[in-house]
């Protein structure tokens, strides 16, 4: 009798991780996270982010101006990036998605100007 009660409270305890799994699963494949070239895409349009982030920090101006005015120019300057960013990751137009991916543009930007600084 204990050995059922134990097998059924092991059951209990596996289903809901077992259709957690499932649904993070379709979840994803929901985003489109489980194709390929879209992966590659957004991994691509991240670089291109990056890259004009980079860019986009004039080292001439790296010590003469506040690093927040200077990582808001680099992120503002690189709102197209931004945006393919965003469409690619986002096809569902979650705002909140969006949003996080704003934040980080700007986080990404004030490392860079950091960088550019030797302070990061």
């Amino acid at each position: 009798m204990t050995a059922t009660r134990k097998t059924l409270q092991a059951a209990l305890v596996a289903f809901p991780l077992l259709l957690g799994g499932c649904e993070a699963a379709s979840s994803l494949r929901g985003a489109g996270l489980d194709d390929p070239k879209l992966m590659k895409s957004i991994n691509d349009a991240y670089e291109a982010r990056d890259n004009c982030l980079a860019a986009n920090v004039h080292l001439a101006d790296a010590n003469s101006a506040s690093a927040q005015s200077l990582a808001a120019t680099a992120a503002a300057s690189c709102q197209t990036q931004t945006d393919v960013l965003i469409s690619l990751s986002n096809p569902s137009g979650d705002p909140r998605v969006a949003a996080a991916i704003q934040k980080d543009s700007s986080f990404r930007a004030m490392r860079f100007v950091l960088k550019a600084r030797g302070q990061g």
